[in-house]
């Protein structure tokens, strides 16, 4: 199993980022670009990766107890690892109220797997190898005011995901956020 933490998109702020991605897909989209389907958005709280999917909810319950709900809100597009030869398009998101940073660091005292500093995101599409020439188109549109209109909604809770041999994903678990 491919297990991740995610909080998932309400259903307006899906339909919101739905009529956002055509503009970026008309300005960004070239040979190679792989975009991310709406289905599949959500801000990863923590990959996890190959587990035993029981142990993970039993630890992820107690890991995940008296975190709050959180607000977020989608922000502006950018590029990893960086914007001159990007790999991946996704959105920035905030939280207005609540605090994600807690819930990615309450998952990853119990399931530590790197020292990376967390970035939550929505990707949006994804490019191998890295290209010069979309890192030039994204600067360009960045510099171009085009962001998303004020996109927000609250997440009630963490879902657990195990990314299936076709590339879905499976619901394993939700966990209830504190209001």
């Amino acid at each position: 199993m491919r297990l991740f933490f995610a909080i998932t998109l309400s259903s307006i702020a899906r339909n919101s980022l739905s009529e956002y991605t055509p503009k970026v897909k008309d300005r960004l989209d070239r040979q190679g670009l792989r975009w991310t389907t709406p289905e599949k958005w959500h801000v990863t709280v923590l990959f996890v990766g190959d587990e035993d999917a029981d142990a993970v909810k039993t630890l992820a319950t107690d890991a995940l107890a008296g975190q709050k709900e959180v607000r977020i809100k989608i922000g502006k597009i950018n590029g990893l690892p960086d914007t001159k030869r990007p790999g991946v398009l996704y959105l920035g998101v905030e939280a207005l109220k609540g605090d994600l940073n807690a819930i990615h660091k309450s998952l990853a005292s119990v399931f530590p797997l790197d020292d990376e500093e967390y970035l939550p995101h929505i990707t949006l599409a994804r490019m191998k190898p890295a290209s010069t020439k979309l890192g030039h188109k994204l600067r360009d549109f960045m510099h171009s005011g085009a962001v998303p209109e004020d996109i927000q909604w609250n997440a009630e809770s963490v879902t657990l995901y195990n990314t299936t041999l076709d590339g879905s994903y499976e619901l394993i678990a939700e966990f209830p956020l504190d209001r």
